[in-house]
C-alpha cells in the first residue's frame, strides 16, 4: 500500500467513526429524539424514522471533530485542520447515512431494513464529497483522488458489515446487518 493511499484511510477515519458512534449512542441513551420529530413527508411515511436522532447525530459530528483533532500528529500537527475536517466529514457522514435513511423510508424499507450497498457506503460518498469541494485533503498536505476514493469505499463496503456483526454479537445490534 502506498504512502498516500495509507494516510488517506488514515485522513478518512473521522467519517468512519462518526458513522458507528450513533449506534453506541443508542445504546446509552435511552430517550432519544428523532430528528424528523416524528413527521411524516408527502407520501405519508415518516421522514426518517426513529432510529435518526439529535442524539446520535450530534455524537456522530462531534466525534468526527474529535478523531481528527486526534490525528494532527499524523498530519505535521495540524491540528486546526485536522480537528475541522474532522467536524465536517462527521457531518457529511451523518448527513449521508440521512440521505440512505429518507431514500429507504420512500421505497418503504422500516429503519434497520436492509439497503445492501447503499447502507455500507451512503456515509462515506457524502465524506468523499465534503472533502473534494472543500479541499479538506490538501489542508493537511495529502491528496485524495479517485484511486484513493475507490479504494476507501471498497473498504467501507468490507468494514461497515463487519463491524455490523461485530457490534450485533457485542448485543448492540439486534440484527447482524
Amino acid at each position: 500500500m502506498n504512502t498516500n493511499l495509507l494516510l488517506a484511510v488514515v485522513f478518512l477515519s473521522p467519517a468512519f467513526v462518526a458513522n458507528a458512534t450513533p449506534l453506541v449512542v443508542k445504546n446509552i441513551v435511552s430517550k432519544r429524539h428523532p430528528i424528523d420529530f416524528g413527521k411524516t413527508f408527502i407520501d405519508g411515511r415518516r421522514v426518517f424514522g426513529d432510529s435518526k436522532s439529535w442524539e446520535g447525530l450530534l455524537a456522530g459530528v462531534l466525534t468526527g471533530a474529535l478523531v481528527g483533532a486526534l490525528l494532527a500528529p499524523v498530519f505535521q500537527g495540524r491540528y486546526v485542520e485536522t480537528a475541522v475536517s474532522g467536524f465536517l466529514q462527521g457531518t457529511a457522514a451523518m448527513l449521508g447515512d440521512l440521505a440512505n435513511s429518507f431514500l429507504k423510508r420512500r421505497i418503504g424499507l422500516k429503519p434497520g431494513a436492509p439497503l445492501p450497498v447503499l447502507d455500507q457506503v451512503s456515509f462515506m460518498v457524502a465524506a468523499l464529497i465534503f472533502v473534494r469541494l472543500l479541499n479538506l485533503d490538501t489542508s493537511v498536505g495529502i491528496r485524495v483522488g479517485p484511486a484513493e476514493s475507490t479504494v476507501i469505499l471498497l473498504l467501507a463496503l468490507v468494514l461497515h458489515p463487519l463491524t455490523n456483526y461485530i457490534a450485533y454479537l457485542l448485543k448492540l445490534k439486534e440484527v447482524p446487518y
